[in-house]
């Protein structure tokens, strides 16, 4: 039996469709993997930004520091979440990490060239 002009090109569209398919798939996966690849490297620059310290001196403008937690009562590497203005004092918002605290608290600032007690 003899295929109809109809038919061939019903089987060419779907062929047609098929490839895009395969090429918009194959494109995703491409991004995927650069994406991951884009995490991975960012997140080692910012590793070695944060390891790029003197010797007892924290980084500039570091998001982390040792402070004690007052609910912890134990000395907890901190990350300082904003910045508020009491009575023209400016603090930090620091938070800690532990799970079961994770407290807000106001800490002062780190000034530039004060070392970590």
């Amino acid at each position: 039996m003899t295929e109809s002009h109809v038919d061939a090109a019903v089987r060419a569209r779907i062929e047609a469709a098929r490839r895009r398919e395969a090429e918009r798939r194959q494109q995703r996966e491409e991004l995927a993997a650069a994406r991951t690849a884009g995490v991975a490297r960012r997140h080692a620059a910012k590793l070695a930004r944060q390891a790029q310290t003197t010797e007892g001196t924290p980084m500039p403008n570091s998001p982390f520091r040792s402070l004690p937690c007052p609910g912890c009562r134990a000395q907890r590497t901190v990350r300082k979440v904003g910045k508020v203005t009491v009575s023209r004092v400016a603090f930090d918002v620091v938070r800690c990490p532990q799970a079961g605290c994770e407290l807000l608290w106001l800490a002062l600032p780190e000034r530039p060239g004060q070392v970590a007690a």
